[in-house]
């Protein structure tokens, strides 16, 4: 083969990997995500508590 093919082949099992980290991350974060939000409902933390940043970025800009 020549070297051009190897390259191309190196280029798509490159992006291959990308896309495999890159949905293995996502699925984890939604994961966490979801984990993060059945705890707070668990322990009955109010919206306002649980994320207390966010609230104050709200009431910053209104």
């Amino acid at each position: 083969m020549e070297d051009k093919t190897y390259l191309s082949i190196a280029y798509l099992g490159m992006i291959l990997g990308l896309a495999i980290w890159t949905w293995t991350t996502i699925s984890r974060g939604r994961k966490l995500e979801l984990r993060i939000i059945a705890m707070e409902e668990s322990l009955n933390i109010k919206q306002s508590e649980a994320d207390s940043i966010a609230v104050l970025n709200d009431n910053t800009t209104e």
